[in-house]
């Protein structure tokens, strides 16, 4: 128990610095490990015979993407049926960033991640990290149509809010999804949880996140 403590403060030093005294290890932390930062596990969901429809299977849902990362590093690729039927059967562990969050965006500074998202001000933008590549195929409007109405930010007592849209792409690394949701609903930290809840073809994942723990130096940040 000791050591897990002992190895959960050296994860968190970030805390207590500001942004530029940070060293690339404390980037790594907020980016892997931090309250803007969760793994999940998703689970398959079992096809229902329609195509297009929740929970449905299309053979791949297609994902592609360009013109969102900062390097421009994303980049279309063709179909890639290899290892596609046992990824679309399988649970997957996947990364969520809270990518609008200045904690996110100034440590993917400072670790060098030219890849990262770069989405602006005017969002607040979830990054889905992880999918099989077999899953993903193409960056139609169809399917980031589809993929908007399969996603959703929760707050107890608060209407759902949908994506306003989905940017999506494919990297030599696997492909990214990232949900941005407008900054015209407005979290406080009177909130204290909301939940990310996405289907990303038969992939089904929710995963909560605390508002109490999404600040640094008593600033809330999203």
């Amino acid at each position: 128990m000791l050591s897990a403590l002992i190895l959960t403060g050296a994860d968190q030093t970030w805390k207590n610095k500001q942004y530029p005294e940070w060293t690339e290890d404390d980037a790594k932390a907020v980016m892997t490990n931090s309250p803007w930062a969760k793994s999940v596990v998703a689970t398959v969901a079992k096809p229902n015979g329609k195509e297009g429809q929740p929970g449905g299977h299309r053979g791949h849902i297609g994902i592609g993407g360009f013109g969102i990362s900062r390097s421009g590093s994303g980049r279309r690729h063709g179909s890639d049926d290899s290892g596609s039927k046992a990824s679309s059967d399988q649970p997957a562990t996947l990364a969520l960033r809270w990518e609008s969050a200045l904690p996110m965006r100034e440590a993917e500074l400072k670790a060098r991640d030219i890849g990262a998202p770069d989405v602006g001000d005017d969002y607040y933008a979830i990054a889905v990290y992880g999918i099989p590549r077999g899953m993903v195929t193409d960056d139609s409007k169809e399917r980031q149509d589809e993929l908007k109405k399969l996603a959703a930010l929760k707050r107890e007592g608060m209407k759902d809010l949908r994506p306003t849209r989905v940017d999506i792409l494919l990297r030599d690394s696997g492909p990214v999804v990232v949900y941005l949701f407008s900054k015209s609903a407005e979290f406080t930290w009177r909130d204290h949880g909301i939940t990310f809840e996405a289907q990303v073809s038969r992939l089904k994942f929710s995963q909560a996140f605390s508002t109490d723990d999404m600040t640094f130096h008593g600033k809330l940040e999203l």
